[in-house]
């Protein structure tokens, strides 16, 4: 049991980041604490990370809090919004700070496919069908498809091989290139002694990775940037433009941090495939949210 008692130094900071930094702990584990219920401000139990901090406030927090799991799910699913149902997919906008899918030693996480699984069910009343054919990072907001039968999960896989499967993302990133565009084709090795993923060395085991991008808006050191991916490899656009003197602000395991926001400021903007039954052409595109729109408005007004 791990309990810390502290008096905030810094204003308008938000609880998530407050915590992060007075407990040496990850991102993720600052918002986990908070949406359990272990974190009081003044007294009193604060479950909304965004919450701003005031300089002198009195914070404690509980790090193995037990867990409120109907609370946990209201907050932690919260902005994720189903866009396209029927029979062979289901396209979905998924908030930052839901996982795609459960992580090795997350028996009971909350995810994107666990969510979508529960909302089914209450509609059916089985347990349907569901195929993870693409992924999102943890902090990566955006659209993203998910597959309802096997027929559908294989014609997918198909289209991403055949590069018929289109996503637009949107990356805020530190540095200043002097190209406006260009192509990172450096293939990526996983680390899993570190659970990182690298730029592959020679005699590495690897997969080939792809991404085009192109800078959309430049502020000072800062960019905001369009990217492509040919190829749809774990970390790949936050790996690629790390190497190419392009880290992504709010990154904090290959980019860089930032009073602007508070996680990744990766966005998955658009998708576009071929139905998998009909061969229709279908294409969805959904906003960046809230605090990827301040950041933004941060930067311009900063610059």
């Amino acid at each position: 049991m791990s309990h810390a008692e502290w008096t905030a130094q810094e204003d308008q900071r938000a609880l998530q980041a407050e915590v992060r930094g007075q407990l040496q702990i990850s991102h993720r584990r600052a918002k986990e604490i908070i949406l359990r219920g272990g974190v009081s401000v003044d007294g009193h139990s604060v479950t909304d990370p965004g919450f701003r901090v005031k300089s002198g406030q009195k914070l404690s927090a509980q790090e193995d809090a037990p867990r409120r799991r109907t609370v946990h799910r209201q907050r932690v699913t919260e902005g994720l919004e189903i866009l396209h149902q029927d029979r062979q997919i289901i396209v979905v906008q998924k908030p930052a700070g839901l996982l795609t899918v459960a992580t090795e030693d997350g028996e009971n996480e909350i995810t994107l496919q666990s969510e979508l699984y529960h909302r089914l069910r209450k509609e059916g009343g089985k347990n349907p069908p569901l195929f993870i054919v693409q992924r999102l990072d943890l902090e990566t907001s955006g659209v993203l498809v998910v597959a309802r039968t096997a027929e559908a999960r294989d014609n997918i896989k198909r289209q991403l091989l055949n590069n018929k499967f289109r996503r637009r993302y949107l990356a805020i990133c530190q540095g200043n290139p002097p190209t406006d565009s260009g192509t990172c084709q450096l293939p990526l090795h996983t680390d899993k002694r570190h659970r990182k993923v690298r730029i592959a060395r020679p005699n590495d085991p690897c997969k080939s990775a792809v991404t085009h991008w192109k800078i959309l808006e430049r502020w000072n050191d800062h960019c905001l940037i369009e990217a492509h991916l040919e190829t749809g490899r774990r970390n790949q656009i936050r790996v690629h433009l790390a190497h190419l003197g392009m880290p992504l602000i709010g990154d904090d395991k290959y980019g860089v941090k930032s009073p602007w926001i508070q996680r990744t400021a990766l966005h998955a903007e658009s998708l576009s495939l071929q139905h998998p039954l009909s061969g229709e052409n279908l294409s969805f595109q959904v906003a960046p949210s809230q605090d990827f729109e301040e950041c933004l408005k941060a930067l311009k007004a900063n610059q």
